[in-house]
């Protein structure tokens, strides 16, 4: 009889600790649930409503037209920001690029809320910088891809995060001329359509190979995909992402297009022109054309003005990150300016990039070589032509 008590009294023992487990993580998981639920009811209903958004942390589905936010983390940053969407009905693949340099101010409701999560996140966040805002990456990626919803408009599907080294094997940068109307933003008081010139993303020529000898053949692809999500984060599992195989199948990687996204740059901060984006992104969701030819970019014309070919340049590195001078020297070089010293700016650390000219109207052609660099007429050393103050905005550049 001693015995069978003792066995009983472990038994009820045992189960009370493992109810009292369960418990503690039920009350975990339904606070870290709510926390996004609650995020998500907000007024502007812009897909982050309960009624309208499957909550983060479930489990991301393949969709027939499916978004994908493509974050390129580096470190303490988001270096990079892609709008992929895959479309199973036309199989097209679009690539928005979203400028990582992108200042959005949260609405007050949402931003109420995001507050619990973070009493120190500001109200105007920049998208690069995401990282800093939270104390666990999975939550910069989560409530990333609710307020990246918002400056966009549009509910996207599920995010992927790469590093930067896949990001330098699969992708290069280039740069297009965006043209679009503007809705949500002013500019200079006009209805007319504005274009900005802005970087993008486009697959790499080795990336593309590797695509191209897939050859259609479905189980390279399922295990190309196995194989990519060994080294990426995202909340659309590898049994999901299989869902595509027939898409991926389908898919001609020459007939991939790249956008820029609609919005406007205010020294070198980026605004993102919400109405507008979303009424792009609709038109390319809605798109039941497929696309059967490569894309074809115009070319981005030079900035009319003085040529500083023969100038003598003075190029300072003013982001305390080590090398962006001499790189800048080689690249200038290589494209036929005199570039007569490089050093250290010491006076402070810039963002953007800064070109000091003599005259009014130089300095022009050299714009496209940097991230939208503010030009200035102004002091110059004796015995230089330009000088130019590269900031940390170039890093990446």
């Amino acid at each position: 009889m001693k015995k069978k008590s003792v066995a009983k009294i472990f038994a009820l023992s045992l189960l009370k600790s493992v109810l009292g487990i369960i418990i503690i993580l039920a009350v975990g998981f339904a606070s870290y649930k709510i926390s996004y639920t609650i995020l998500s009811n907000n007024s502007e209903k812009v897909g982050t409503s309960s009624n309208e958004i499957k909550d983060i942390l479930d489990e991301a589905q393949t969709d027939e037209i499916s978004k994908n936010l493509i974050y390129v983390s580096n470190d303490k940053k988001i270096s990079h920001l892609m709008l992929e969407i895959c479309n199973t009905k036309t199989n097209n693949m679009d690539y928005i690029t979203i400028p990582v340099g992108t200042d959005y101010t949260i609405p007050t409701d949402m931003y109420q809320r995001l507050s619990t999560v973070n009493q120190e996140i500001p109200q105007i966040v920049r998208l690069g910088r995401l990282k800093q805002y939270f104390d666990k990456d999975e939550d910069a990626y989560g409530y990333g891809e609710l307020i990246i919803e918002k400056a966009l408009g549009i509910k996207i599907s599920y995010y992927t995060v790469i590093n930067q080294e896949t990001y330098v094997n699969h992708y290069s940068r280039r740069n297009v001329n965006v043209k679009f109307k503007p809705q949500s933003l002013s500019a200079s008081g006009s209805n007319e359509s504005v274009t900005v010139t802005e970087k993008i993303n486009v697959a790499s020529e080795s990336y593309l190979k590797q695509l191209k000898d897939l050859n259609g053949d479905q189980t390279k692809i399922a295990e190309f995909i196995k194989e990519q999500y060994e080294r990426v984060d995202s909340n659309l599992t590898v049994y999901n992402k299989i869902g595509y195989v027939e898409c991926y199948e389908k898919l001609n990687p020459e007939y991939f297009h790249y956008w820029g996204i609609p919005g406007m740059y205010s020294e070198n901060i980026f605004q993102i022109d919400t109405k507008a984006s979303k009424t792009f992104i609709n038109k390319l969701v809605k798109n039941t054309t497929p696309y059967t030819q490569s894309q074809s970019f115009k070319k981005v014309s030079k900035s009319s003005g003085k040529s500083s070919k023969g100038k003598n340049i003075l190029v300072l590195n003013g982001s305390r990150i080590s090398g962006l001078a001499s790189a800048a020297k080689t690249k200038l070089e290589s494209a036929g300016f005199k570039v007569k010293k490089i050093g250290d700016y010491s006076a402070e650390t810039l963002t953007q990039t800064k070109i000091i000219v003599k005259e009014n109207g130089a300095g022009k052609d050299l714009a496209q070589y940097f991230s939208n660099p503010v030009i200035e007429t102004g002091t110059v050393e004796s015995g230089y032509d330009i000088k130019i103050i590269i900031g940390t905005t170039d890093a990446n550049n």
